[in-house]
């Protein structure tokens, strides 16, 4: 007679599998030294038998608790790019049988390190292995974690306000040439008139805003920057207020660089509320390639960063760091790459023309050291 579900031990997957008990706790803890054929035969057995390992036996026996906690800070939960990163973590994890859980954590980066309240996972030492930090990451909560001596990776692109020397592993995406390449394309169009629009308070943006004017100074063409910070508003309503600002300047752009997808579907929003047309009117490009880019009418032309590819990335480097805790840190750089969908409209070059030398015709605007026009605050 079968023995029940609730008493199968060890020792019965390994009799039904014809190993031995040490064979079938390798299988388990995924260990070295055990062939693809007897792998799958273990494998096999406890399918048959319905074995449920008991995972706190197993963490007592070894020196870690297979958990990470992918930390998510000053997000709400569901966004969809760091999920899509949290599914990139997970989707390595399970392939090498390691536990991935969720936490948030909400906090002023004027707050002391001490006072940021910590998820409970984190307040039990020896919970998890390590944690991947994405959100809105402080240097003040950077400091906590250190002083907890929790291995950690952090997503580099969303560290903020962080001084000196970044002594933390980090996985970042490199925005400069995939906005540089976004800008260029617009250029190659038959575009002069071409703004940025994003809040450079924020150090992603900035670093786009960057690449926009180094494009922009390759082609000897005047930068239309819209860069002021506007905290209290969403992304959708900072491109609204984008659109407001792109519309009342004298002349018109004939292009938008948006900051993100989020500030692109709001400018392209509130272009639609007023009647007009992207790309007839207007053409607009994006950054991040979110799911949302393929729902706009017409799609929108965006910067693509691999999302899933940094959650792997961090994953990996997290388990190097447990394996290898003395090890030098490091920082690993993953590529974007422009999407050219239908949201940028070819100029013919008399039209082209004809904007420069109406741009030039104007009266001198007051500049900043970058040469980027200022807009009125509004």
């Amino acid at each position: 007679m079968r023995v029940g579900a609730k008493s199968i031990t060890i020792r019965d997957v390994a009799h039904e599998a014809m190993v031995g008990v040490g064979t079938v706790s390798r299988v388990l803890n995924s260990g070295a030294h055990v062939s693809r054929a007897t792998t799958e035969r273990v494998e096999a057995a406890i399918r048959r038998l319905g074995f449920r390992p008991n995972a706190q036996a197993r963490r007592l026996l070894r020196p870690h608790s297979e958990i990470v906690c992918f930390l998510l800070s000053n997000r709400d939960f569901p966004h969809t790019f760091h999920a899509r990163i949290l599914q990139g973590v997970e989707n390595y994890a399970r392939s090498i049988r390691q536990h991935v859980i969720f936490a948030a954590v909400h906090y002023d980066a004027g707050t002391s390190p001490e006072r940021i309240p910590l998820p409970p996972i984190l307040q039990e030492r020896g919970m998890v292995d390590g944690l991947i930090l994405a959100g809105t990451v402080y240097a003040n909560f950077l400091h906590r974690i250190q002083q907890m001596e929790i291995p950690f990776v952090a997503f580099g692109n969303n560290v903020m306000k962080y001084e000196g020397q970044r002594n933390f592993d980090q996985v970042s995406y490199d925005a400069f040439p995939g906005e540089r390449e976004a800008t260029l394309y617009t250029i190659g169009q038959g575009h002069r008139l071409i703004a940025f629009g994003g809040d450079v308070s924020y150090p992603w943006m900035r670093v786009r805003n960057e690449a926009y004017l180094a494009a922009m100074r390759e082609r000897n063409l005047n930068p239309i920057a819209f860069t002021a910070p506007k905290p209290a508003l969403s992304n959708l309503e900072y491109g609204d207020w984008l659109a407001s600002r792109a519309l009342a300047r004298k002349p018109r752009p004939t292009a938008m660089i948006a900051g993100n997808d989020e500030v692109a579907f709001g400018f392209w929003r509130s272009l639609r509320r007023r009647g007009l047309r992207i790309p007839e009117d207007m053409s607009l490009v994006g950054f991040d390639d979110r799911e949302e880019a393929t729902l706009m009418d017409p799609p929108l032309t965006t910067v693509r960063v691999r999302k899933e590819e940094v959650g792997q990335a961090c994953m990996k480097m997290l388990l190097e760091r447990l394996h290898h805790p003395s090890m030098a840190y490091s920082e690993r750089l993953l590529a974007t790459e422009l999407v050219v969908r239908e949201t940028v409209k070819g100029l013919s070059r008399s039209s082209a023309t004809g904007s420069a030398e109406k741009e030039r015709r104007l009266p001198a605007r007051r500049k900043t050291t970058a040469n980027v026009e200022l807009p009125a605050e509004g």
